[in-house]
């Protein structure tokens, strides 16, 4: 059948119907799977590889929910998926999961197959592998009993159910002989010829039912917040009521609080032997006694480095008997939350305000735009260019048209005409002071007071 191949669509439903979370049995999810499986042979299929899955599972509670699901999917999916578990392929699967699981889970899957085996297996010839699977696995089981012990094989072969039948019929045989109104010496005769058939119920009254076990003490390792409402809420040093610890993973106890639920590892035995009241009493005025750490104090950075490793070295298994003082340190260092609030809030506005006063530097160290430039540029460009000429007929302002006097002054001589094809004479340049010229010439007065910013001149 190959259990372990692909997934199919059953899968999902199927882990959810046999949870190990399960306190009971999902009858509403089951009776949908049911439904489901019943639908056609390939969907019975793939219901029938999901549970066989569940049933290999290593935890007994999510085998016996498995157990529960198959008979559930037997009793009401119909023909199809009857057609699969009489295959070859289940048996092999079913005789080693009975093989390898543990005893209550393999006498539940046996009683399951004789139920199958007597009911709906029963008179069909195309289902008869169930019956030879029960008669098979019934044989071994009768083969191993004579070696291992008799008195135990039969113990276990007479069901609880069967010894109660037995029971009420010798109580009801008993009650009609004494209502019969036979004679005392009838009564004897009968009662003696009576023992001979049937159980003397004055002689062997009922086996008295087993006393409970007494509560066990435990004491919490981890605070506990119940989420379902059949679980325990408790509180970390406190002691709980164990009733039923049968579970490995979870416990059923009762507190001051209620009764329930709750994980096995989160409680450990109550190892520590109980505090006398005057303990007790001391270490309740210790706590409510009020101390100098209730006053306003400072932020102190070695309090809580002491706090935080007094926390990593505390030992949760350990008994608290010297817990007070880690206590008073986490208790100051927890009033310093305020302060500590408000220290950081303060460094948050004074960051703010430096970033915005860096930013507005910034801003103010940027060079100026190259607009308040361009006068300046303007004016030396102007002072480079040679003066604009006169209009044809027109002076520039400030200057006189040649031929016109200006205001207050001679008009200026013509030049005299020259024939044509002679050329104006070349005009001699100005003489120029020699470089080694000596210091009380004039020339040399004039070239140092022009080299010192004066008007630039030249000797003549």
């Amino acid at each position: 059948m190959g259990i372990f191949g692909a997934s199919s669509p059953f899968d999902q439903d199927v882990e959810r119907a046999t949870s190990e979370n399960n306190t009971s049995e999902e009858w509403g999810l089951i009776l949908e799977i049911c439904d489901r499986a019943g639908a056609s042979a390939g969907a019975a299929r793939d219901c029938l590889r999901a549970v066989l899955r569940r049933l290999a599972h290593a935890d007994p509670h999510v085998q016996m929910h498995a157990a529960t699901l198959l008979d559930a999917c037997v009793a009401n999916c119909g023909r199809h998926f009857h057609l699969e578990v009489a295959s070859r392929e289940f048996e092999a699967e079913f005789r080693r999961l009975v093989a390898r699981a543990q005893p209550a889970v393999a006498q539940r899957l046996r009683a399951a197959l004789r139920k199958w085996a007597e009911g709906e297996f029963r008179s069909d010839p195309q289902l008869d592998l169930i019956p030879s699977l029960h008669a098979k696995l019934a044989a071994e089981a009768g083969e191993r009993a004579p070696a291992a012990a008799p008195a135990a094989a039969d113990a276990q072969t007479v069901s609880a159910a069967e010894k109660r039948e037995q029971e009420e019929l010798a109580r009801a045989i008993a009650l009609s002989l004494r209502e019969s109104g036979a004679g005392a010496a009838g009564a004897g005769a009968g009662a003696g010829a009576g023992g001979a058939l049937y159980p003397r119920v004055d002689e062997a009254p009922p086996p008295a039912a087993a006393a409970p076990a007494a509560p066990r003490k435990v004491r919490a390792l981890y605070d506990f917040e119940a989420a379902e409402d059949n679980e325990l809420t408790f509180l970390a040093g406190e002691t709980v009521h164990v009733t039923d610890w049968s579970d490995p993973n979870w416990w059923k106890g009762y507190n001051e609080r209620g009764e329930g639920l709750f994980p096995a590892n989160f409680v450990t035995a109550e190892a520590e032997a109980p505090r006398s009241p005057e303990r007790a009493g001391e270490r309740e005025r210790e706590r409510r006694a009020p101390s100098a750490d209730d006053e306003p104090l400072a932020i102190d950075e070695a309090a809580m480095d002491a706090a935080l490793a007094a926390l990593h070295e505390a030992d949760p298994s350990a008994p608290d008997a010297g817990a007070s003082a880690p206590d008073r340190r986490e208790a100051r260092v927890l009033r310093m939350g305020p302060l500590v609030d408000a220290a950081l809030e303060r460094a948050d506005r004074r960051h703010a305000r430096l970033t915005q006063l860096s930013a507005d530097l910034v801003d103010a160290l940027k060079p100026l735009p190259r607009p308040h430039a361009r006068p300046q540029a303007r004016a030396r460009a102007a002072r480079r260019l040679p003066p604009l000429r006169a209009a044809a007929g027109r002076a520039a302002p400030g200057r006189v048209a040649p031929g016109r006097a200006g205001p207050g002054r001679a008009a200026p001589r013509a030049a005299p005409a020259l024939p044509p094809g002679v050329l104006p004479p070349a005009r001699r340049p100005r003489a120029r002071c020699p470089p080694r010229c000596p210091r009380r010439c004039p020339r040399a007065r004039r070239r140092r007071r022009a080299a010192d910013g004066g008007p630039k001149r030249y000797c003549k």
